[in-house]
């Protein structure tokens, strides 16, 4: 996530590394052949490896490496779930702080990739280079603070303090999902974790403060704000869509290669300008491994969906916190890009792990 979200080649490389690694050094005994999410991915994978052994080409070796590794990295964890459970929130509190760190820095300075000028509207990014994958992290952190804070593993003073940064840098993102998501996550736990309360209070009271520095950081002018809020997260992406559903249509079977889903432009005369992914998880498999991919991807998408919903309702504050996770990374798959980067889709496969226990 440190290494441009993931998304680069180098990384998607280093995630396979890590995978054969994690392997190596855990050997799980088992493979949760029963798990509906474990299955859709292992599904995709071998789909994404069956487009690149048809189509050959060199620059889909690293996307669907990256595709295996995700079920790899899934069923080492699954082998020890405790374990997961206990140290997942705080690694990804800690990247969500580095990463928003990052995004406000950018912001504050005007520079990119850390942040991005949009419609003359500035947007921090951190390292994802992206804000609304940027935002959908720190919901993700934040969830998990508020998870240790009401479990008892974290005190206020710190839980503030973490929850400042990846509030403010949710704030800058711009991003309205982000923004509605933020509200939600801070009323689900002063509904459901009682004890904190308190500092839900004081974080709505920072990241509204937040929002007012990220106003004057990013200076647009009103215009240029309403026009970028405007801009929907749904409404905006139905020609993405459009095109997508029927260049899956034109290849059903091996799609146009991992990581090749420009290639689908080919031959068309679009009415908009092409665009690099099909902001939809289940379109941009189908696109680019085909149906059997696109299929894999909407079972796990949904058993994600569904644990994650539940955990988030009905859990303890860590679990909700894991079931936090697994929800708006699901979420974000169905209208954004967020799953072409890996270690997204691996944060929410793995909070899905840890808010179902053994069975994901």
């Amino acid at each position: 996530m440190l290494w441009h979200g993931g998304y680069r080649s180098a990384a998607q490389l280093v995630l396979a590394a890590i995978a054969a690694a994690g392997v190596l050094a855990v050997r799980p005994r088992s493979v949760p052949l029963r798990s509906p999410l474990w299955l859709g991915l292992a599904v995709a994978a071998a789909a994404n490896v069956a487009s690149l052994i048809f189509h050959h080409d060199r620059s889909s070796v690293a996307p669907a490496l990256a595709a295996v590794a995700v079920p790899v990295i899934v069923a080492t964890a699954a082998a020890e779930p405790g374990a997961l459970r206990r140290r997942m929130p705080v690694i990804v509190l800690a990247l969500g702080m580095a990463t928003a760190t990052a995004g406000l820095a950018g912001l504050a300075l005007h520079t990119g990739p850390l942040a991005e000028r949009i419609d003359r509207v500035w947007r921090a990014g951190g390292t994802f280079e992206y804000p609304p994958a940027l935002g959908l992290l720190c919901i993700c952190a934040l969830a998990y603070a508020l998870g240790l804070h009401g479990s008892g593993d974290l005190d206020r003073t710190t839980t503030l303090i973490a929850g400042a940064v990846v509030v403010a840098a949710a704030a800058a993102t711009f991003d309205r999902v982000t923004w509605i998501e933020t509200v939600a996550v801070a009323a689900l736990f002063a509904v459901r974790a009682p004890g904190t309360r308190r500092t839900v209070a004081l974080l709505a009271a920072i990241a509204l403060c937040g929002a007012a520095a990220a106003l004057a950081l990013s200076h647009p002018n009103r215009s240029a704000l309403e026009r970028h809020l405007r801009h929907g997260p749904v409404s905006a992406r139905r020609a993405a869509w459009s095109h997508a559903w029927h260049a899956a249509g034109r290849r059903p079977l091996l799609g146009y290669g991992p990581g090749r889903y420009l290639a689908s432009y080919q031959g068309t005369s679009p009415s908009a300008a092409p665009v690099a992914q099909a902001h939809d998880a289940v379109l941009e498999q189908a696109v680019e491994a085909g149906v059997v991919a696109a299929l894999g991807t909407a079972v796990a998408l949904a058993a994600m969906l569904v644990t994650g919903a539940a955990a988030a309702w009905r859990g303890d504050p860590l679990r909700a916190g894991h079931g936090v996770t697994a929800l708006v990374v699901a979420l974000s798959g169905l209208y954004d890009f967020t799953w072409s980067f890996a270690p997204v889709l691996l944060l929410g496969a793995l909070a899905a792990v840890a808010a179902g226990g053994r069975d994901p």
